[in-house]
Protein backbone atom coordinates (compact mmCIF):
# COMPACT_ATOMS: atom_id res chain seq x y z
CA UNK A 1 0.00 0.00 0.00
CA UNK A 2 1.65 4.03 -1.08
CA UNK A 3 -0.79 5.93 -0.34
CA UNK A 4 -0.34 8.93 1.50
CA UNK A 5 -2.02 12.21 2.20
CA UNK A 6 -0.76 16.28 1.15
CA UNK A 7 -3.08 18.54 3.25
CA UNK A 8 -2.29 22.17 1.07
CA UNK A 9 -2.42 25.07 3.43
CA UNK A 10 -6.04 26.31 2.57
CA UNK A 11 -7.23 22.89 4.22
CA UNK A 12 -7.63 20.87 1.58
CA UNK A 13 -6.76 17.35 0.95
CA UNK A 14 -5.15 15.25 -1.64
CA UNK A 15 -4.89 11.34 -1.15
CA UNK A 16 -3.55 8.51 -3.11
CA UNK A 17 -0.57 6.43 -4.17
CA UNK A 18 -0.45 9.14 -7.20
CA UNK A 19 -0.83 13.20 -6.35
CA UNK A 20 -1.43 15.38 -9.32
CA UNK A 21 0.51 18.69 -8.20
CA UNK A 22 -0.16 20.48 -11.78
CA UNK A 23 -3.61 21.43 -10.23
CA UNK A 24 -3.11 21.91 -6.46
CA UNK A 25 -2.01 25.44 -4.58
CA UNK A 26 1.19 24.53 -3.60
CA UNK A 27 4.44 24.48 -5.70
CA UNK A 28 6.34 20.95 -6.13
CA UNK A 29 9.41 22.66 -4.28
CA UNK A 30 7.10 23.38 -1.52
CA UNK A 31 6.20 19.67 -0.99
CA UNK A 32 9.75 18.45 -1.72
CA UNK A 33 10.70 20.32 1.32
CA UNK A 34 7.49 18.87 3.30
CA UNK A 35 8.64 15.57 2.18
CA UNK A 36 11.81 15.59 3.67
CA UNK A 37 10.83 17.55 6.75
CA UNK A 38 7.74 15.65 7.42
CA UNK A 39 5.18 16.78 10.13
CA UNK A 40 4.83 19.30 11.80
CA UNK A 41 4.64 22.14 9.47
CA UNK A 42 3.96 25.73 9.49
CA UNK A 43 0.37 26.24 8.70
CA UNK A 44 1.13 28.13 5.58
CA UNK A 45 3.39 25.40 4.07
CA UNK A 46 1.87 21.95 2.81
CA UNK A 47 2.61 19.15 5.25
CA UNK A 48 3.19 15.62 3.87
CA UNK A 49 1.51 12.30 5.65
CA UNK A 50 3.81 9.73 5.13
CA UNK A 51 6.80 7.47 5.97
CA UNK A 52 9.87 9.22 6.18
CA UNK A 53 12.07 9.21 3.26
CA UNK A 54 15.29 7.00 3.02
CA UNK A 55 18.61 7.76 2.67
CA UNK A 56 18.01 7.03 -1.23
CA UNK A 57 15.43 9.91 -1.11
CA UNK A 58 18.22 12.61 -1.70
CA UNK A 59 19.72 10.91 -4.95
CA UNK A 60 16.62 10.07 -6.69
CA UNK A 61 13.96 11.91 -4.53
CA UNK A 62 13.39 14.08 -7.40
CA UNK A 63 12.66 12.87 -10.89
CA UNK A 64 12.99 15.00 -13.44
CA UNK A 65 13.98 15.71 -17.42
CA UNK A 66 17.72 17.08 -16.27
CA UNK A 67 18.30 14.63 -13.47
CA UNK A 68 22.43 14.35 -12.37
CA UNK A 69 22.98 11.44 -9.23
CA UNK A 70 26.33 10.45 -8.15
CA UNK A 71 25.64 6.61 -8.96
CA UNK A 72 28.22 5.22 -6.71
CA UNK A 73 26.30 7.42 -3.84
CA UNK A 74 23.21 6.39 -4.75
CA UNK A 75 23.78 2.50 -4.80
CA UNK A 76 25.53 2.98 -1.82
CA UNK A 77 22.39 4.52 -0.47
CA UNK A 78 20.27 1.84 -2.35
CA UNK A 79 22.73 -0.99 -0.05
CA UNK A 80 22.33 1.08 2.93
CA UNK A 81 18.13 1.50 2.90
CA UNK A 82 17.97 -2.28 2.05
CA UNK A 83 19.93 -3.09 5.17
CA UNK A 84 22.92 -4.76 3.48
CA UNK A 85 25.67 -6.10 5.44
CA UNK A 86 28.78 -5.41 4.61
CA UNK A 87 32.50 -7.01 6.50
CA UNK A 88 33.18 -3.67 7.78
CA UNK A 89 29.70 -2.94 9.89
CA UNK A 90 31.03 -4.34 12.67
CA UNK A 91 33.61 -2.09 13.81
CA UNK A 92 32.35 0.98 11.55
CA UNK A 93 29.90 0.86 14.80
CA UNK A 94 32.99 0.13 17.65
CA UNK A 95 35.04 3.10 16.62
CA UNK A 96 31.81 5.30 15.80
CA UNK A 97 30.82 4.90 19.25
CA UNK A 98 34.51 5.71 20.53
CA UNK A 99 34.43 8.69 18.59
CA UNK A 100 31.28 9.68 20.48
CA UNK A 101 32.33 9.14 23.49
CA UNK A 102 35.04 10.59 23.56
CA UNK A 103 35.47 14.03 25.61
CA UNK A 104 38.25 16.17 24.90
CA UNK A 105 39.47 17.98 28.80
CA UNK A 106 38.77 21.66 28.26
CA UNK A 107 41.63 23.81 28.97
CA UNK A 108 41.71 27.32 29.23
CA UNK A 109 44.95 28.65 27.94
CA UNK A 110 44.20 31.99 29.81
CA UNK A 111 44.39 30.41 33.19
CA UNK A 112 47.17 28.23 31.73
CA UNK A 113 49.59 31.09 31.40
CA UNK A 114 48.13 32.80 34.80
CA UNK A 115 49.15 29.48 36.37
CA UNK A 116 52.65 29.65 35.15
CA UNK A 117 53.27 32.84 35.78
CA UNK A 118 51.99 32.18 39.33
CA UNK A 119 54.08 29.27 40.06
CA UNK A 120 57.36 31.55 38.70
CA UNK A 121 56.51 34.40 41.08
CA UNK A 122 56.02 31.98 44.28
CA UNK A 123 58.84 30.15 43.41
CA UNK A 124 61.45 33.54 43.16
CA UNK A 125 59.96 34.62 46.18
CA UNK A 126 60.48 31.44 47.96
CA UNK A 127 64.16 31.46 46.85
CA UNK A 128 64.38 35.10 48.14
CA UNK A 129 63.42 34.77 51.49
CA UNK A 130 65.19 31.83 51.45
CA UNK A 131 68.13 33.77 51.31
CA UNK A 132 67.37 36.33 53.44
CA UNK A 133 66.58 33.78 56.48
CA UNK A 134 70.27 32.57 55.64
CA UNK A 135 71.95 36.44 55.79
CA UNK A 136 69.30 36.99 59.00
CA UNK A 137 70.79 33.91 60.71
CA UNK A 138 74.55 34.77 60.05
CA UNK A 139 73.31 38.36 61.34
CA UNK A 140 72.25 36.92 64.61
CA UNK A 141 74.95 34.52 65.13
CA UNK A 142 77.32 37.98 64.48
CA UNK A 143 75.38 40.08 66.75
CA UNK A 144 75.82 37.02 69.62
CA UNK A 145 79.27 37.31 69.06
CA UNK A 146 79.33 40.41 69.70
CA UNK A 147 77.46 40.60 73.10
CA UNK A 148 75.32 42.95 71.99
CA UNK A 149 71.88 41.61 73.41
CA UNK A 150 69.78 44.33 71.69
CA UNK A 151 70.92 43.76 68.64
CA UNK A 152 70.39 40.12 69.49
CA UNK A 153 67.25 41.08 69.99
CA UNK A 154 66.51 42.88 67.07
CA UNK A 155 68.16 40.52 64.66
CA UNK A 156 66.14 37.12 66.11
CA UNK A 157 62.88 39.58 65.55
CA UNK A 158 63.58 40.51 61.99
CA UNK A 159 64.77 36.29 61.46
CA UNK A 160 61.20 35.40 62.89
CA UNK A 161 59.60 37.48 60.36
CA UNK A 162 61.17 36.58 57.59
CA UNK A 163 61.00 33.06 58.38
CA UNK A 164 57.31 33.40 59.00
CA UNK A 165 57.09 34.88 55.67
CA UNK A 166 59.61 32.13 54.40
CA UNK A 167 56.80 29.55 55.14
CA UNK A 168 54.09 31.58 53.48
CA UNK A 169 55.22 31.73 50.60
CA UNK A 170 56.87 28.04 50.15
CA UNK A 171 53.49 27.21 51.25
CA UNK A 172 52.14 29.21 48.24
CA UNK A 173 54.81 27.73 46.24
CA UNK A 174 53.47 23.86 46.99
CA UNK A 175 50.32 25.07 45.75
CA UNK A 176 50.57 27.28 42.97
CA UNK A 177 53.34 24.19 41.53
CA UNK A 178 50.55 21.40 42.21
CA UNK A 179 48.28 24.09 40.11
CA UNK A 180 50.06 24.44 36.95
CA UNK A 181 50.87 20.45 37.32
CA UNK A 182 47.29 19.70 37.57
CA UNK A 183 46.61 22.48 34.69
CA UNK A 184 49.39 20.76 32.60
CA UNK A 185 48.42 17.24 33.19
CA UNK A 186 44.93 18.21 31.57
CA UNK A 187 46.56 19.76 28.94
CA UNK A 188 48.63 16.57 27.74
CA UNK A 189 45.69 14.82 28.17
CA UNK A 190 43.36 17.35 25.93
CA UNK A 191 46.53 17.03 23.44
CA UNK A 192 46.32 12.80 23.46
CA UNK A 193 42.79 13.06 23.33
CA UNK A 194 42.42 15.49 20.27
CA UNK A 195 44.98 13.62 18.62
CA UNK A 196 42.67 9.92 19.31
CA UNK A 197 40.02 12.10 18.20
CA UNK A 198 41.71 12.77 14.60
CA UNK A 199 42.69 9.37 14.41
CA UNK A 200 39.15 7.80 14.94
CA UNK A 201 37.58 10.17 13.03
CA UNK A 202 40.18 9.35 9.96
CA UNK A 203 39.32 5.47 11.12
CA UNK A 204 35.79 6.69 10.45
CA UNK A 205 36.44 7.98 7.19
CA UNK A 206 38.18 5.39 5.95
CA UNK A 207 35.35 2.77 6.97
CA UNK A 208 32.52 4.63 5.77
CA UNK A 209 34.10 5.14 1.89
CA UNK A 210 34.85 1.02 2.58
CA UNK A 211 31.39 0.71 3.64
CA UNK A 212 29.74 2.46 0.57
CA UNK A 213 32.33 0.60 -1.92
CA UNK A 214 30.80 -2.71 -0.71
CA UNK A 215 27.54 -1.85 -0.57
CA UNK A 216 27.23 0.30 -3.87
CA UNK A 217 29.20 -3.27 -5.51
CA UNK A 218 26.73 -5.51 -3.86
CA UNK A 219 24.15 -3.73 -5.42
CA UNK A 220 25.44 -3.00 -9.35
CA UNK A 221 24.09 -6.09 -10.75
CA UNK A 222 19.99 -5.12 -9.77
CA UNK A 223 20.34 -2.12 -10.51
CA UNK A 224 22.49 -3.18 -13.79
CA UNK A 225 19.46 -5.59 -14.24
CA UNK A 226 17.15 -2.41 -14.05
CA UNK A 227 18.35 -0.41 -16.09
CA UNK A 228 17.91 -2.89 -18.73
CA UNK A 229 14.83 -3.71 -18.44
CA UNK A 230 13.79 0.42 -18.16
CA UNK A 231 15.59 0.12 -22.03
CA UNK A 232 14.42 -2.56 -23.38
CA UNK A 233 10.63 -1.23 -22.53
CA UNK A 234 11.30 2.54 -23.75
CA UNK A 235 12.94 1.40 -26.76
CA UNK A 236 9.47 -0.32 -27.21
CA UNK A 237 7.54 2.51 -26.93
CA UNK A 238 10.26 4.73 -28.50
CA UNK A 239 10.39 7.01 -25.50
CA UNK A 240 13.08 9.58 -25.29
CA UNK A 241 15.08 9.62 -21.68
CA UNK A 242 18.81 10.22 -21.54
CA UNK A 243 21.10 8.53 -19.16
CA UNK A 244 21.01 10.70 -16.06
CA UNK A 245 17.45 10.06 -16.09
CA UNK A 246 17.72 6.10 -17.00
CA UNK A 247 20.11 5.92 -13.68
CA UNK A 248 17.98 7.74 -11.41
CA UNK A 249 15.00 5.43 -12.20
CA UNK A 250 16.91 2.21 -12.52
CA UNK A 251 18.16 2.90 -8.83
CA UNK A 252 14.84 4.30 -7.47
CA UNK A 253 12.83 0.83 -8.90
CA UNK A 254 15.78 -0.88 -6.74
CA UNK A 255 15.32 1.36 -3.45
CA UNK A 256 12.74 0.62 -0.78
CA UNK A 257 11.25 4.15 -1.20
CA UNK A 258 8.84 4.79 1.29
CA UNK A 259 8.15 8.33 0.81
CA UNK A 260 6.41 9.88 -1.88
CA UNK A 261 8.67 11.26 -5.06
CA UNK A 262 8.50 13.88 -7.13
CA UNK A 263 8.07 13.06 -10.58
CA UNK A 264 8.11 15.70 -13.41
CA UNK A 265 5.19 15.74 -15.51
CA UNK A 266 7.55 15.18 -18.59
CA UNK A 267 9.07 12.14 -17.05
CA UNK A 268 5.77 10.86 -15.75
CA UNK A 269 4.59 11.31 -19.66
CA UNK A 270 7.47 9.74 -20.96
CA UNK A 271 7.33 6.87 -19.16
CA UNK A 272 3.48 6.34 -20.04
CA UNK A 273 1.37 8.34 -18.15
CA UNK A 274 0.22 8.20 -13.85
CA UNK A 275 -0.75 5.01 -13.75
CA UNK A 276 2.91 3.62 -16.14
CA UNK A 277 5.04 5.58 -13.98
CA UNK A 278 3.90 4.41 -10.67
CA UNK A 279 3.62 0.50 -11.74
CA UNK A 280 7.50 1.34 -13.21
CA UNK A 281 8.52 2.84 -9.56
CA UNK A 282 6.31 1.01 -7.25
CA UNK A 283 6.28 3.60 -5.27
CA UNK A 284 4.59 6.58 -3.96
CA UNK A 285 4.67 9.61 -6.52
CA UNK A 286 3.70 13.25 -6.85
CA UNK A 287 3.39 15.06 -10.38
CA UNK A 288 4.61 18.14 -10.31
Amino acid sequence: MNDWTLRLPDGAELAGPVVDLRDADTSPRAVRRAIRGGCPTRPDRPAVHAPPPTCVHSHVGYLHPNVSIDRRAALAAVGAARGVDTPHDAEFDRVRTSLRELSVPTVDDTELRAARRRAAEAGSETERLRERVAALRGRVAARRDDGDDDAVAEAEASLSEATRRLSEASTERVAATQRLEALEERARRARDTREKRFRLEDRVGNLRRARRAVLADLVEPDVREARTRLESWVDDRAIEIDGGLRDALAIATTAPLRAPVVVDPEVVAGLGGPDAAFEWLSAPLAIG
